[in-house]
């Protein structure tokens, strides 16, 4: 048929059958089209458009493959975009432009009504980007959408995601409105992350975390839970079954109540043990024991600097080291998450560096990884980084300068950190038995703090970590890698690291498979799915893993749900908290304690209490029964560990690093926690915060009003104004959220300083001008 306008309607009649008639793959209607008329495309209706839309995406990709012309491709699409936009069918339009390469197209054609949806929607996909450079692209465009509208918090939220001082710079400069600076830096504190706010003393406060204490303890009174609590009123040992009096180490239970007390009455500022005038406590512990529990005191205090500091004070001019040593831990652990003006952290502890007394030294140094977690101070590197390479300081003290540096540095990718740490591996390699043992493995953990969730920028010290042919460097190599990777659900690397975990080896040869299911969970963490499906993979490995795997799977599930206890996976670390292996039932038991922590459940509860009946004739494991009940009732239920906040989106990088040391130390059980090292312990506090809602009025005053707290609900690419919560209970604020949590507000009487704020933590609410109050009927 020769070329004229008939031959070319008729492309189009024959291109519109095609959407019903064509084999599948044969793209006829493409065909079709592109031979047709060039206009009219979208008068033929979405099916045919949504039709098309897809066939131009395989097209598309054929094409680029081969290096061929996609220009008329993107005429077509240039015309479908904007009809999609129009017609509320934002998710079938970003859809065609991520196919087409051209998502930052999206940022002309989004309008004020349509652009949150949008946004919403690239979020959802940014988790599932191809590669890190899609996944940052996509970011990029939400986060120029928001700042277009004016939506500043949203802004801060993705600049936060992409962890970049310079964004979360270029939010608050470009924002005016004093109210939603002070909302953001209600966010910055949340999330740590070291901002320079200048000369702005106001916002320079509410960033320091100072007022936390405050309000925890108001919340407590609200809730009628400030009375402290004693171990025996957490335990229950009534309830248990008894099956014979055993008489045991009474040191180490001794010990175990010491923790326990730390926990549960964590950030309360009071308990029976400690705080109480001439309290004796302390003596009833041995040698370490006693660092241990003096320690405790920063727990119990934690958040509150000014009555913390003088409370612990007395047991730094104590003559017994252990005692002195134990206060260190706790003025590390009472600034833990709040900064201070006057910096007492660093006038306490940094002069201890230098003491003689070796135990002296390694309490300074993880006191300081505690206090300036997530600060990145040049300070702390030059004076603990000679420590890292000095053989002259003991093995221990070297590995936990290198994990309190890689606290302090954790997310930054410092390159004089890495550099120390890679150097004394090699150097170390090089003199037998230097890297036998446990204390070996932390500088790998370290190494691996300082590239968490950074990903491809771990590259340069995974290919120098090569050069160590000692065992230690494969541990080290998938330790570092897990961390880069963490909660990226790059699905090529938890394969990889599933690849780790199939050669059998014998066991002395094998132990860098433990820290391969540790990055299973690691790479997983905080997308629902990805979690799902790593369950199922660690699943398989408990049936079919040898000893080495197997021992890492209660810690791999416990990462997965931090504070967050699943029926089936309660079942699963309650079967193996009887296994045949001890080190595989201890992981299980304190893995019980991490995924209830501060939730107070009560299956858990019960579990944990047959299980004290159970073990009672062995000290270790009832030591650590102990332990996971006192996690359990952490905070009397109104503080939990989880990383994730703000609905879910971020995650504070200091909680998740110190709980990996954390779960780095369980692998290790018998020579950390239940050796002399059971300080490592205390790397929950980083990760404890209250799971609350606190709205504040302009002034920062506690306000009350009525709020929803329900299920949250996924909305994204979902029409029109879905509800965001489910199965929800109106309750009047200050208000408790757990994991699945999420809020609203019952009346319009107050509203948040921006439309997109996320309803937890400290928000801030203003009077609504335009409110009348609903009348009843007359």
């Amino acid at each position: 048929m020769p070329a004229s306008d008939l031959k070319r309607f008729f492309a189009d009649v024959l291109s519109i059958l095609s959407t019903t008639m064509q084999k599948e793959g044969s793209r006829q209607a493409l065909k079709y089209r592109l031979e047709g008329t060039k206009e009219g495309l979208t008068s033929w209706g979405h099916e045919y458009i949504r039709n098309i839309a897809g066939e131009i995406g395989e097209e598309f990709k054929e094409r680029t493959e081969k290096g061929t012309d996609v220009s008329d491709l993107l005429s077509l699409v240039e015309e479908i975009v904007p009809f999609n936009m129009q017609h509320n069918a934002e998710v079938d339009a970003i859809d065609l432009l991520c196919e087409v390469e051209k998502v930052q197209t999206i940022e002309k054609l989004c309008e004020e009504p349509s652009f949150g949806r949008v946004c919403l929607y690239l979020q959802g996909l940014a988790n599932f980007a191809a590669t890190q450079a899609d996944k940052v692209m996509y970011l990029q465009v939400c986060m120029n959408l928001y700042l277009k509208y004016k939506e500043y918090i949203g802004a801060l939220r993705v600049a936060l995601k992409l962890n970049d001082p310079t964004l979360v710079a270029n939010v608050f400069s470009a924002c005016e409105d004093r109210l939603v600076q002070k909302q953001m830096a209600f966010m910055i504190s949340r999330r740590k992350f070291n901002h320079d706010f200048e000369e702005d003393d106001e916002l320079k406060e509410i960033a320091s975390g100072e007022s936390l204490s405050k309000h925890f303890i108001s919340l407590a009174k609200e809730l009628d839970v400030l009375e402290p609590k004693l171990p025996e009123q957490i335990y229950k040992s009534h309830l248990e079954e008894k099956r014979s009096t055993a008489v045991l180490d009474s040191a180490k239970q001794n010990l175990a109540s010491s923790f326990v007390n730390a926990f549960v009455n964590a950030g309360f500022c009071k308990d029976e043990l400690m705080t109480i005038a001439d309290s004796k406590w302390v003596y009833k512990n041995k040698e370490q024991g006693m660092m241990s529990t003096v320690g405790s005191l920063g727990a119990l205090l934690l958040w509150g600097i000014d009555e913390g500091l003088t409370q612990i004070d007395k047991y730094q001019w104590s003559s017994d080291v252990n005692l002195k040593a134990g206060a260190l831990l706790a003025f590390g652990l009472v600034t833990c998450g709040v900064k201070n003006e006057c910096d007492p952290a660093w006038a306490l502890l940094g002069e201890q560096l230098e003491a003689e007394d070796a135990q002296l030294r390694l309490a300074a140094v993880v006191g300081l990884g505690y206090a300036y977690a997530g600060s990145c101070r040049e300070d702390l590197l030059e004076n603990l980084t000679p420590m890292i390479v000095d053989t002259a300081c003991s093995i221990e003290c070297s590995a936990m300068a290198a994990v309190s540096l890689g606290l302090v540095f954790v997310s930054s990718c410092n390159e004089e950190v890495a550099q120390a740490i890679l150097q004394t591996l090699i150097e170390r390699q090089a003199v037998e038995n230097a890297l036998s043992g446990t204390w070996p493995h932390f500088f790998a953990v370290g190494l691996g703090l300082l590239y968490l969730g950074q990903q491809d920028a771990a590259e340069a010290t995974l290919s120098a970590l090569d050069a160590i042919t000692h065992p230690l460097g494969k541990y080290a190599k998938l330790t570092v890698e897990g961390f880069a990777f963490a909660y990226s659900g790059d699905v090529l690397h938890v394969q990889k690291m599933l690849q780790a975990c199939t050669d059998h080896l014998e066991e002395a040869e094998s132990f860098h498979q433990a820290t391969a299911v540790l990055g299973i969970a690691l790479i997983a963490f905080g997308e629902e799915i990805g979690a799902e499906m790593a369950c199922r993979s660690i699943d398989h490995i408990l049936q079919y893993g040898e000893l080495t795997l197997r021992r890492a799977v209660p810690l791999a599930l416990a990462i997965l749900h931090l504070s967050n206890p699943k029926v089936l996976v309660i079942d699963t670390l309650a079967k193996l908290s009887h296994d045949a292996d001890q080190d595989v039932a201890m992981g299980a038991i304190i893995s019980m304690g991490l995924i209830g922590a501060g939730t107070n459940n009560a299956r858990l509860a019960g579990l944990l209490r047959q299980l004290a009946a159970y073990y009672a004739k062995d000290p270790n494991a009832l030591f650590m029964v102990r332990v996971a009940q006192g996690l359990l009732y952490m905070g009397k239920g109104l503080l939990t560990i989880n990383p994730l906040f703000s609905d879910r989106f971020l995650v504070d990088p200091v909680a998740f690093g110190s709980l990996t040391v954390l779960a780095h130390s369980v692998l290790h059980l018998k020579n950390t926690i239940l050796g002399k090292s059971h300080y490592l312990l205390y790397n929950v506090v980083p990760a404890m915060r209250p799971r609350w809602l606190i709205t504040v009025d302009e002034d920062m005053n506690e306000l009350k009003v009525a709020v929803r707290v329900g299920q949250a609900v996924d909305v994204t690419g979902m029409a029109g104004r879905p509800k965001q919560i489910t199965g929800f209970q109106t309750r009047t604020t200050p208000v408790l959220l757990n994991f699945q949590d999420r809020a609203e507000l019952a009346t319009e009487e107050y509203l948040p300083v921006t439309p997109g704020t996320i309803l937890e933590d400290f928000v801030i609410l203003k009077k609504n001008q335009n409110y009348k109050p609903a009348t009843g009927a007359a």
